[in-house]
């Protein structure tokens, strides 16, 4: 008997502790699972894998974000652009994804993949607390749903964004900016004019973009709408219904309204009233006449910076043009014909001391415009002067005409207030630095002057060393003419100290007629004088 029970244990035994003994991956150490995780291939197992139980929750979730370069996520900041697809669902289960500060996420393009993240965003962002900064850029794919095959996911990628930005809005969210895709088409899809954004007769627009959000809820500072895309009926009612709610706390507002109808501007500006408002900007790639422009300024005097790309006044001969006051602004850009009307009286802005024009995308219709610069010369607190031109025309032909025209000789004369001048022709130019000299020779006190490249040398192909050596060719000839100049910088030069530059061994002074008359502005035969010496500009521009 003993020697059968013995036998028995001795067989029995040893596999029923083997049996009772079987190892899982929960029993291995750290560093084992470690190795595990980084030979799995599949984002999917690995996610399945943390909710397993709370220890591989919180050892391979790490890993796995570390995988997708997103180890600040522990630290408050979540940034991604190129999202695999199970990464927001995973970001959405971690339990140590509780403080989130800043959001910067960049959809896909395609769209399930994009219905799928904004969906997740939307449950994430309705389970951590609120999150002060969120930038989002619309998916490429958004680019092409305005043709008519692609109705059906337009309404779907519409509804669920839609959700997304009502959380949002809801959240608590401080600064919210959505951007357009990168590399997008062009804008001939948006035909927005005849959509009826609010209103119970055009429901869908109001059930889909109707935002009933709580006052208690909501604060934004900044909302900076930069795609134009968002400016159909599936999102006017939100736009419009948020600049509403956060009207006590926006400081900030930033549109892209590029190909929308002048009517619905000025609907969203007549909507909304904004007292806290300190920065407006309003893009638009043409000229976009914005009926509401003048009673939008007065109803909002707190404005300190003003941008209006590619907007216009209405002109109409009968009516003349009202004035306009904001008394505590302080930096402007705009088109001439804006700047002109916002300068056109006197202490209307009394704190002014920035005025960049934007320049016309044709110098023929610039000379045929308002110059702004007799409005400019009548503010004598204006010291920072910048014109920027854009993608067609010679800025070098703006500026002739204030030298060879006897009647800009008096406004330019009167413009020694102007401390610094930004000249920038980021595109096509035929450079004259001639023609730049003798047009800064005319401004008496100028101290800084920044110039692009382009109007120094247009040649393509040079290397650092060759544009290092005509930047410091301009800068040593400008030295010795200007002695009161400061600096003197171009956009791939580092910013030179003239007066070091005077310091230098070897530097000679060899001052011209418009130093040697110290604060005097060329006359007009100087001026022409100096004009027929160049060896770019036409006569027949």
């Amino acid at each position: 008997m003993k020697r059968r029970l013995r036998r028995k244990m001795e067989i029995d035994g040893p596999l029923g502790k083997t049996s009772s003994a079987y190892a899982t991956i929960t029993d291995l150490p750290d560093e084992l699972v470690e190795k595990i995780v980084q030979d799995l291939d599949d984002n999917g197992s690995i996610c399945r894998l943390s909710l397993t139980c709370k220890r591989l929750h919180f050892l391979v979730l790490p890993m796995f974000f570390s995988r997708n370069k997103l180890e600040n996520l522990e630290n408050g900041y979540f940034h991604c652009r190129n999202p695999i697809p199970e990464l927001l669902e995973a970001i959405r289960t971690a339990l140590f994804v509780r403080n989130l500060s800043s959001i910067t996420f960049y959809f896909t393009s395609g769209v399930e993949q994009v219905i799928s993240d904004t969906s997740s965003l939307c449950r994430l962002l309705a389970r951590i607390p609120p999150v002060g900064k969120i930038l989002l850029g619309l998916p490429e794919y958004v680019s092409n749903l305005y043709e008519p095959q692609h109705v059906r996911n337009m309404e779907r990628w519409g509804r669920e964004f839609l959700k997304l930005l009502e959380t949002i809005a809801k959240s608590g969210c401080r600064d919210l900016e959505l951007l357009d895709p990168i590399g997008c088409l062009s804008n001939n899809y948006l035909h927005v004019a005849t959509a009826k954004p609010t209103g119970t007769k055009f429901r869908r627009s109001r059930n889909l973009g109707g935002i009933r959000a709580h006052p208690h809820l909501t604060g934004m500072s900044t909302i900076q709408i930069l795609s134009p895309r968002l400016f159909q009926p599936f999102f006017i009612g939100w736009i419009i219904d948020t600049l509403k709610v956060n009207r006590e706390s926006l400081v900030c507002v930033h549109l892209n309204v590029t190909s929308i109808c002048p009517d619905l501007l000025s609907h969203i500006s007549k909507s909304v009233n904004l007292p806290a408002i300190k920065e407006v900007k309003i893009f638009a790639h043409s000229n976009l006449e914005w009926v509401g422009l003048c009673s939008f300024l007065n109803r909002h005097p707190s404005i300190t910076s003003l941008r209006l790309d590619g907007i216009l006044p209405v002109k109409d001969p009968q009516i003349p043009d009202p004035p306009i006051m904001l008394p505590y602004l302080t930096q402007l850009t705009a088109m001439s014909p804006i700047v002109t009307l916002l300068l056109q009286h006197r202490n209307r802005v009394p704190l002014l001391s920035f005025v960049c024009v934007l320049l016309d995308l044709n110098a023929q219709s610039e000379l045929d415009g308002p110059d702004p610069l007799p409005a400019v010369a009548t503010h004598t607190h204006i010291s920072s002067l910048r014109l920027s031109n854009g993608l067609w025309g010679d800025i070098c032909s703006i500026l002739q005409r204030h030298i060879r025209e006897d009647r800009y000789i008096r406004i330019i004369t009167s413009l020694s207030h102007i401390r610094t001048v930004v000249l920038d022709q980021p595109f096509n130019s035929s450079p004259s630095p001639i023609t730049i000299k003798g047009w800064l020779y005319l401004f008496p006190h100028l101290e800084h002057v920044d110039l692009s490249f382009r109007l120094l040398d247009a040649r393509s192909g040079l290397s650092a060393e060759e544009r290092h050596s005509v930047a410091t060719e301009f800068a040593t000839q400008f030295a010795a003419d200007r002695p009161m100049m400061k600096t003197l910088s171009t956009e791939l030069f580092w910013r030179v100290n003239l007066d070091d530059l005077r310091r230098m061994p070897g530097f000679k002074s060899t001052p011209s007629a418009g130093s040697r008359k110290s604060n005097r502005v060329l006359d007009r035969k100087e001026c022409s004088c100096k004009c027929s010496e160049e060896p770019y500009y036409s006569e027949t521009k």
